[in-house]
């Protein structure tokens, strides 16, 4: 009886030890500064400062599960919604590490000792041009460089590519992509931006040096160029057809010459 006790005993112990697994690693003394750092850049789009919902988008839900449910939906995404997998292995641009700093800033809204969110870093001497590009470069690094990085460029990852500009991109960020991560910004699509807010992230948009475009051959060719060519091959035939006539000409000469 005391063997069957012990032996159960082992059992259950091993099971909480499981169940505890996953709760061990995403506490994983992860730094919250660190954290609001990182949530100001990659979730503050959806979410609000504290895991409020942020227009049409959910909440983080402080529930008895809170900090496993944190740790894996952060990490790997939810299936068919806009919340994709922000975890390296699952294809995010996170590391473990990353996403326990995360989770400990998301412990801290309800201890009372949040620490503050950094504010945007907005680039200088933008004039403002059909909308405000300061405005709307805070607007930017708040609502989109978590997944299209820095000036649109991408975070080198699949799932979070360049923003493409050579589409309607004031459509695609007004309405969203349906089938994809890129859920709709404008407030009448259950976005968080009103119009002018729209107007001032479009004109930051625009500040963005365009990439060049292919050039033709012709639009390759310097100017005056063509005519230059053309009159060097006109010169060459020339050339070409004196040498040829000089030529015929001595051959023509030299049975004479022989005869005399």
């Amino acid at each position: 009886m005391r063997k069957r006790v012990t032996i159960s005993a082992l059992i259950l112990s091993f099971l909480l030890l499981l169940r505890g697994v996953p709760l061990a690693l995403a506490q994983g003394g992860g730094d919250p500064v660190r954290g609001a750092a990182l949530y100001a850049e990659n979730c503050l789009a959806c979410h609000g400062p504290f895991g409020e919902p942020r227009a049409s988008h959910p909440a983080f839900a402080a529930t008895v599960e809170f900090n496993t449910a944190f740790f894996n939906v952060t990490e790997r995404g939810i299936a068919r919604t806009y919340m994709g997998p922000w975890g390296d292995a699952y294809g995010g641009p996170l590391s473990t590490e990353q996403i326990n700093d995360l989770l400990a800033y998301a412990q801290t809204w309800t201890s009372g000792d949040t620490p503050p969110l950094p504010a945007p870093e907005v680039p200088t001497g933008l004039e403002a041009i059909g909308g405000d590009p300061a405005l709307g470069a805070a607007l930017y690094a708040v609502n989109c460089v978590g997944c299209h990085g820095q000036e649109g460029a991408g975070r080198g990852l699949e799932l979070y590519p360049p923003l493409d500009r050579s589409a309607d991109v004031a459509v695609v960020i007004r309405r969203g992509v349906a089938g994809s991560l890129m859920p709709p910004f404008a407030q009448v699509y259950g976005g968080p931006l009103n119009e002018a807010d729209l107007d001032n992230l479009l004109a930051y948009i625009r500040t963005w040096e365009t990439p060049p475009r292919p050039r033709t051959a012709e639009q390759a060719m310097p100017q005056g160029a063509g005519t230059l060519i053309l009159l060097i091959g006109i010169g060459a035939v020339l050339l070409v057809g004196l040498a040829v006539l000089t030529q015929r000409s001595s051959d023509m000469a030299e049975p004479g010459e022989n005869r005399a």
